[in-house]
């Protein structure tokens, strides 16, 4: 007699953050697939569960009080290197490792499914050194899913301006892929003179910063890859954007050897800021890093200061 298959979800427990009708179906829902899981109505609560057990997966659900993301960043911080799915409708920023699952319990339970059996498949593979390049490859994973995620969402009803919405979305996918293929394989031509008000206005329509002031005052050129350099001005603004506070000032400025981006906030702390990892608050640190391996890539300098806030030039 062939002895049963031991099913891939064996001891991978889910850890749900939510409260309402919406937790309890995904909770069922995951239970009809096999999938063990354990479910949190407050931070705190989640917290302590992944302190007193081993969690696969952590969950979150929209509705929660506060930003989902400063739920896997408080996790992070507390040693649970784990990955997510935030459940919700609308469009949120997530750390690295997390992905959005539409709202409905079956959609969602379908890509937690696939999270804990790509961390089955993965956990048959070798163990390889952890690496600068490696974590940008995450990086890019990371965005992939979430403007997947935000076509998903946006395919669901295929009418009006959402079609629109999705083909944005999967027009920002192909250039992730070309950026990340030109970073990954040191495949990088400056060969082009760039208009920083241009890609600086592009840059600026990538980050949904409400609460931001985004302005575009440089007016020079550099020889730059265009794409390359959108992703490093993007991820300039969207670290001054996230971590300046409320009302922050973001300006992107010419220099009398390049040009900057500097804001009003807080400034950086102590440590290296374009150090893998680093962050000043719940993130996971993987923005700066992108824009240093960008600079190197174009034989440019690099400083970070804190100058009445957060400064970061580039001398071309």
């Amino acid at each position: 007699m062939t002895p049963p298959r031991e099913s891939p979800f064996a001891d991978r427990r889910v850890l749900v953050l939510g409260n309402g009708d919406r937790a309890a179906a995904l909770v069922d829902s995951l239970a009809a697939d096999g999938i063990e899981a354990t479910r949190a109505e407050s931070t705190p609560e989640a917290l302590a569960t992944l302190d007193a057990v081993e969690v696969a997966l952590l969950v979150v659900i929209d509705g929660i009080e506060g930003r989902p993301a400063d739920v896997f960043g408080a996790a992070a911080r507390r040693g649970h290197q784990l990955p997510g799915v935030f459940v919700g409708s609308k469009a949120r920023q997530l750390p690295p490792g997390v992905e959005q699952a539409p709202a409905g319990a079956d959609a969602a339970a379908a890509v937690i499914r696939q999270r804990l059996l790509a961390a089955s498949a993965a956990d048959a593979e070798p163990a390889v050194e952890h690496d600068p390049l490696a974590a940008y490859g995450d990086t890019v994973s990371h965005e992939l899913r979430n403007h997947l995620s935000a076509a998903r969402l946006a395919v669901d009803s295929l009418e009006g301006p959402t079609v629109e919405q999705a083909r944005n979305a999967l027009d920002r996918l192909e250039g992730l892929a070309r950026e990340a293929e030109a970073i990954a394989g040191g495949d990088i031509e400056p060969n082009e003179q760039v208009s920083l008000a241009t890609v600086g206005e592009d840059a600026a329509g990538r980050v949904r910063a409400p609460e931001a002031s985004i302005r575009v005052g440089a007016d020079g050129t550099v020889r730059a890859d265009p794409e390359l350099l959108t992703l490093l001005l993007e991820n300039l603004i969207r670290n001054s954007a996230e971590h300046g506070g409320e009302g922050v000032t973001v300006r992107v400025i010419d220099t009398d050897a390049g040009f900057a981006v500097v804001d009003d906030g807080p400034g950086f702390g102590d440590a290296d800021p374009f150090e893998w990892g680093y962050s000043t608050d719940d993130g996971q640190g993987a923005g700066l890093g992108i824009v240093q391996r960008i600079a190197d890539a174009h034989g440019w300098e690099i400083r970070a200061a804190n100058d009445d806030g957060a400064r970061v030039e580039l001398e071309t």
